[in-house]
C-alpha cells in the first residue's frame, strides 16, 4: 500500500493549523516511484519490535527529499522496499519498547575517554550486564550532560543484518523520540503502539506505556502523559494526529495539532545505535566509502583542470611557434621551410655576420682559436691575455717567440731606468712560479727585432692582423682592422678563418 498526501488536504491543514506552520510541515507532494528515484532521498523506516522483525514484515516508511519534505509514505514488506523505493540513505526508527533514552552527567574528558565514562555512568542504571547492550551517546554539553541510548545488542545486530540483506543497509538507527520534529519551547507527542513518544529537546525524549485499564475520564494516552505535563509544564505541546479524545485544562500549556506527516520529519542527531561493530561486513559499505568518493571526485576535478591548463599552454605554444615562423619567413624569405624558427634565425644571423665581416658577442673563441694556429710556439708561455672589442692582446714569457732580427739595422736604444722598472714589476709575479728553471735571457742583439715574415703570411691566410709592441702581441681580425682604417685589406669572404689540422697518417 503506497499513498501520498493530497495537495488540497495538505493546504487545508497548513492554512488552518498553526502547529503545522510552526513546524514547517506544509509541503507535501504526490509523485510516482520512478520520479523519486532520480532524487537524493532519505528512506525512513518505522521498524516493528526487533523480536518480530523478519523479511516479510510489513514496515511503514516515508521517503524524504533534501529539505526533509515528505515525498510519499506507505507500508510494504521489508524484502520489497529496496526495489520499490531505492533511496540514497536509510534511517531506521526503533520501536519505543526496544530502546532506552536518557541523560547522564560526566566530567570534562577527552573524546577518546568519553565512551568509557558514559558506560560507567550507565551501568548502575542497568539490571543486567552492559556487555549485552549496544550503547551510543552524543557530545557532552556545557553543563556536563550527555544524551545516551541503549538497546539489546543481539537483536540490534540481527536487524542490521536483515536490513542489509534486504538491500537497505542502515545508516542510522535512532530511538523513537529522536525521530519526531522539534516544537519551539515545548514538546512533540506521538502515540505509537500503546506508547506515548515525546521529544523534549534536540537530543532528549521520553516514552510512556499506555495503561489500557486506567480508570480515568481522560484519554489513556493523555493519562499516561499527564504526570509529566504537570511536573515539567512545557509551554507548548505539539500533538501529531490522531489527536487525543480528551485534554485536561492546563493553564500553562498550549496544545497544538501537527499533521500526520510530521512524524517523519524530525532532524536526527549526529549519533545513532547503528554502531560500526554491529554493521555486517558488506562490500561497498565501508565508512571510508564517502571520503574516498569525495577524494576521487576532487582528483577528477584536479585532473580535468590540469588537462585544460595543459591544453591552453599547448595552444599558446603553437600560436607562439606560428608567430615566430612568420617572423623568420618575413626576415629571411629565402628559407624554404621553417622547422625550428629560433635556431634557423640564429644560424642565418651568424651567416650574415660572417659574410659581412662583423663580430658579435662570441667572437673571442674564433679569434683565440685562430691565435693558437698563428703562434703555436706560444703554448704554455702566456703571461697575460686581454680581449676587448674584437682585439686580443698577449704577453709571453719569452719576448723572442715569433720575432726575428732585421739585418743591417741599428741596435735598439736601451730602455730607460723607469721603463725597465715598470716592465720588470709587471712580470715579476709570473716568473716567480718558474724559479726552479729561470727564464732564458736573450743575448744582446745588434739588430732590431721584427715579426717573423712566416707569421705575417700565416696571419694573412687566417684573416688576421698582428702587431708586436713592447713585448705585447696585438691580434685583430683583418676585416675589423680595415674598417678602423688599417692598411691591410680585408680578406675575401670576411671573418676569421680557422684551419683544421689534417691528422697524420
Amino acid at each position: 500500500m503506497v499513498h501520498g498526501f493530497r495537495h488540497r488536504d495538505a493546504g487545508a491543514r497548513c492554512r488552518h493549523n498553526a502547529g503545522a506552520r510552526l513546524a514547517g510541515q506544509c509541503q507535501f507532494t504526490h509523485r510516482g516511484l520512478e520520479e523519486g528515484d532520480q532524487l537524493k532521498t532519505t528512506l525512513r523506516l518505522e521498524l516493528p519490535a526487533l523480536s518480530l522483525l523478519h523479511a516479510d514484515s510489513r514496515v511503514a516508511f516515508a521517503l524524504l527529499d533534501r529539505q526533509h519534505a515528505v515525498q510519499r509514505t506507505g507500508e510494504l514488506p521489508l524484502a520489497e522496499l529496496a526495489a520499490a523505493v531505492p533511496p540514497s540513505r536509510v534511517e531506521g526508527i526503533l520501536h519505543p519498547a526496544d530502546s532506552v533514552l536518557t541523560t547522564v552527567t560526566v566530567p570534562p574528558l577527552p573524546t577518546h575517554r568519553l565512551q568509557a565514562a558514559v558506560a560507567g555512568a550507565v551501568e548502575p542504571m542497568l539490571l543486567g550486564d552492559i556487555e549485552g547492550l549496544a550503547v551510543a551517546h552524543g557530545a557532552r554539553a556545557g553543563d556536563g550532560s550527555v544524551s545516551v541510548a541503549w538497546a539489546a545488542r543481539e537483536p540490534l545486530a540481527r536487524a542490521l543484518r536483515l536490513l542489509a540483506d534486504s538491500g537497505l543497509p542502515a545508516d542510522a538507527l535512532v530511538p523513537a523520540p529522536l525521530a519526531l520534529p522539534l516544537t519551539d519551547t515545548g514538546w512533540t507527542v506521538l502515540v505509537r503502539d500503546d506508547h506515548v513518544v515525546v521529544r523534549t529537546g534536540p537530543q532528549a525524549g521520553q516514552v510512556w506505556a499506555i495503561d489500557p485499564f486506567a480508570t480515568t475520564d481522560a484519554d489513556p494516552a493523555v493519562a499516561a502523559l499527564l504526570p509529566a505535563l504537570e511536573q515539567d509544564a512545557p509551554g507548548v505541546v505539539g500533538w501529531i494526529d490522531p489527536q487525543p479524545a480528551g485534554w485536561p485544562e492546563l493553564s500553562a500549556t498550549e496544545r497544538r495539532a501537527l499533521p500526520t506527516g510530521a512524524r517523519w520529519q524530525g532532524v536526527l542527531p549526529g549519533w545513532s545505535l547503528a554502531l560500526a561493530d554491529l554493521q555486517p561486513h558488506r562490500s561497498g559499505r565501508s565508512p571510508w566509502r564517502q571520503p574516498a568518493a569525495w577524494a576521487a571526485g576532487a582528483a577528477a576535478v584536479w585532473l580535468v583542470g590540469l588537462n585544460i591548463h595543459a591544453w591552453q599552454l599547448g595552444r599558446e605554444e603553437v600560436a607562439l611557434r606560428q608567430r615566430m615562423a612568420t617572423q623568420v619567413k618575413t626576415a629571411f624569405p629565402d628559407i624554404p621551410v621553417v622547422l625550428d624558427p629560433l635556431r634557423q634565425a640564429e644560424q642565418r644571423r651568424d651567416a650574415l655576420r660572417a659574410a659581412g665581416g662583423e663580430f658579435g658577442s662570441s667572437d673571442f673563441l674564433p679569434l683565440a682559436l685562430a691565435t693558437t694556429q698563428l703562434l703555436p710556439a706560444a703554448t704554455n708561455n702566456v703571461v697575460a691575455l686581454r680581449y676587448t672589442q674584437g682585439e686580443l692582446k698577449l704577453e709571453l714569457v719569452d719576448d723572442g717567440i715569433g720575432m726575428v732580427a732585421k739585418a743591417g739595422a741599428a741596435p735598439p736604444p736601451a730602455p730607460t731606468q723607469q721603463q725597465q722598472a715598470t716592465h720588470g714589476l709587471r712580470r715579476l709575479m709570473q716568473r716567480r712560479e718558474q724559479a726552479a728553471a729561470p727564464a732564458p735571457t736573450a743575448a744582446p742583439v745588434a739588430s732590431r727585432m721584427e715579426i717573423d715574415p712566416a707569421i705575417l703570411q700565416r696571419a694573412e691566410g687566417l684573416g688576421l692582423q698582428v702587431t708586436h709592441d713592447d713585448g705585447v702581441w696585438t691580434i685583430r681580425s683583418a676585416a675589423s682592422a680595415g674598417q678602423d682604417g688599417g692598411t691591410r685589406p680585408a680578406p675575401q669572404g670576411g671573418g676569421v678563418r680557422i684551419q683544421q689540422d689534417n691528422p697524420r697518417r
